[in-house]
């Protein structure tokens, strides 16, 4: 198996599926905190080596926890994760499917965990966020969950296009 690696500018959904890469890694293979960082610094190559290695001069012992805010900051900056949180404040359904708004959903729900913190609050939010004539049908209910809500919206979205 090999890891992920990562190497380019300021391409900030890279970074981030560079991160989520590692973290599924860190799942499969409990490491110290010590090997993480090693780990993650194996992968990285070219400008983002160069990056690592002033940065590791610079921040001695570092942690993953500290190495992921060191490298967000430099690879998708907080303005640009600004500007995730506001998609997903505003994340519609319009004319997506609801797979396809689902999927955008989970998607940006990784840049405003608060939003979302709970089954309770998931569900909500994307009830929210639901077309009209899908919502009408679905908000009354109240599910507690999200995973009912979406069950439930796949029902009715099948019933509406049949």
């Amino acid at each position: 198996m090999k890891p992920p690696s990562f190497k380019r500018g300021i391409e900030p959904m890279k970074a981030e599926a560079w991160v989520l890469g590692i973290e599924k890694l860190f799942e499969v293979f409990p490491c110290t905190e010590a090997q993480k960082v090693q780990l993650l610094a194996f992968t990285l190559e070219d400008r983002a080596w160069r990056w690592w290695m002033l940065t590791r001069t610079i921040h001695l012992g570092l942690t993953w926890d500290r190495f992921f805010e060191l490298f967000y900051d430099k690879y998708f900056p907080q303005s640009m994760r600004d500007e995730k949180v506001i998609e997903f404040e505003t994340l519609r359904q319009g004319n997506k499917t609801v797979a396809e708004y689902e999927a955008q959903f989970a998607k940006l729900a990784r840049f405003a965990p608060h939003m979302v913190d709970t089954d309770y609050k998931k569900a909500r939010k994307f009830e929210g966020g639901l077309r009209t004539a899908i919502l009408d049908q679905v908000n009354m209910l109240k599910l507690p969950t999200y995973v009912d809500v979406l069950e439930r919206v796949v029902i009715v979205e099948g019933n509406i296009a049949a």
